[in-house]
């Protein structure tokens, strides 16, 4: 489906809509294709929109053919209607739909047995009467249980939860790492084949520890791809693992993730050029983040200053810009007697970048060149930014009308991109390289080796249909 995914719908994969309307996978799926539930498709991947399943879920059901009730069901019914009384419970259907964020048709056919909640519904049934699901009647008692203590088998469960969430940490550590060094396709192959694992954690029947730590995982690993799609130009599929990554973080109630993950929605947002909705996520992530971290929130202020930038509110930008490099200088992350000077390397980039796009390519150019000096300093540095610096200064160079060096910054930036495997950066090349073909120096014999450079990298990249060539999909 070639549709542009909405920031305001929640998204959810087919196999957590599988457990919230207690489908399989693929009868989900035939809804989608046949129309029936609304959602997007990227790639081989199926995204159903929750609003779109929940007005499914409402809607009367077809019975099939009549035949005899299944015991299992006349037992789930009985047992939710008598824990209902046992807890005097005197709230209405309407009312316990409400509470747990189902709708009242959901909760008649589960009290009638005609269907059992999904794995999504129990965990939310167990929390509110404060019983597991064998006492709600969700799941069958085991035959021949002998006691209520901890069996061997159980405790067995346990140790290979918490196993399984060890491994998956150091997996996401280990992707991280491949990220940085350039290295998105192995990153985000590793990530994808981890994720279904952890969202069958995150909601399943096990102890609260094992599903909030389930979820911090999922959201860094939503985090990563979202970062991977982005530099890889794929501004749609970035935009669904950002809102996971927060959707997530609201459920954990983590502030500082919740607010940082809302914000990078908005600049995924800014880069598809629709400046109203950046500014409403990020002002929204700026104000949800006051009792947030100061990292968190000069990070926030950061990417909503370069966004004034690109409206040209140059006041605004001032005082973000400003406020974010206040709060990063003390923030912790500078190193012994340093710290209290620290200025980050984004802080320069961004006020050289926004400079730029401002009419003053003479004002940016210092600041790009205390950039530099910053990464110079830095302890770890990842290739990206070095190729990010020089394509900066090579547009600030080229629009100061100093051509010969901007297109030669520009020629050593684009191959630093090429090498560390950023589409998006080599893209930055290919926007000036036309803005230049556009303007009064087209005809200046730089410009043409630019332009030879860029063709024989492309048609390069274009004959290398292997999968190893990592400038294509990295998902």
């Amino acid at each position: 489906m070639s549709q542009r995914i909405r920031s305001d719908r929640v998204l959810l994969p087919t196999t957590e809509a599988s457990k919230i309307g207690g489908f399989t996978t693929s009868y989900v799926q035939r809804l989608l294709r046949n129309g029936r539930i609304e959602g997007v498709k990227l790639g081989p991947v199926w995204l159903v929109y929750e609003d779109s399943l929940t007005a499914f879920l409402a809607q009367p059901r077809k019975r099939g053919p009549k035949g005899p009730h299944k015991k299992s069901s006349e037992d789930h019914r009985s047992a939710l209607s008598n824990v209902k009384r046992a807890e005097r419970t005197t709230s209405s259907d309407k009312g316990l739909a409400e509470l747990i964020g189902a709708d009242t048709s959901m909760i008649s056919r589960w009290e009638c047995g005609d269907r059992k909640p999904g794995h999504f519904y129990q965990e939310k049934l167990c929390d509110l009467f404060g019983k597991d699901a064998v006492e709600l009647g969700l799941i069958e008692q085991r035959k021949n249980a002998e006691s209520t203590q901890p069996s061997l088998t159980s405790l067995e469960v346990h140790e290979e939860v918490e196993d399984k969430l060890d491994h998956a940490e150091s997996l996401i550590d280990l992707a991280w790492e491949a990220w940085f060094a350039s290295r998105p396709k192995e990153a985000a192959r590793s990530v994808n084949r981890l994720l279904p694992r952890l969202e069958k954690i995150a909601y399943g029947l096990y102890q609260p520890s094992y599903t909030l730590r389930a979820k911090e995982l999922t959201v860094r690993a939503h985090g990563l791809l979202g970062t991977i799609c982005l530099d890889a130009l794929q501004n749609d599929t970035s935009l669904f693992h950002y809102m996971q990554a927060h959707r997530f973080a609201e459920e954990i109630h983590d502030v500082n993730l919740a607010a940082t993950y809302l914000c990078l929605i908005g600049d995924v947002l800014r880069r598809q050029n629709d400046q109203t909705g950046a500014l409403k996520h990020m002002e929204q992530a700026r104000d949800s983040a006051s009792h947030a971290s100061k990292t968190t929130r000069g990070h926030i202020l950061q990417l909503l200053a370069y966004t004034y930038g690109d409206i040209k509110q140059e006041a605004a930008f001032e005082r973000a810009i400003s406020e974010a490099t206040d709060l990063l200088a003390f923030s912790g992350e500078g190193i012994d007697a340093a710290q209290k000077e620290f200025i980050p390397f984004e802080i320069y980039e961004i006020r050289g970048k926004v400079y730029r796009d401002l009419g003053k390519p003479l004002d940016a150019l210092p600041y790009l060149e205390l950039a530099e000096k910053s990464l110079a300093t830095a302890d770890s540095v990842t290739p990206r930014w070095h190729a990010l610096l020089e394509i900066s200064r090579a547009q600030a160079c080229c629009d100061a009308g100093n051509i010969s060096t901007g297109i030669e910054l520009a020629c050593k930036g684009f191959i630093m991109a090429y090498q560390c495997h950023s589409p998006r950066q080599m893209n930055r090349v290919r926007k000036l390289l036309r803005k230049l073909e556009k303007g009064p120096f087209h005809n200046h014999p730089r410009v043409q080796d630019l332009k030879n450079l860029l063709y024989e990298t492309y048609m390069r990249l274009n004959s290398d249909d292997s999968p190893t060539n990592p400038l294509h999909n990295p998902l």
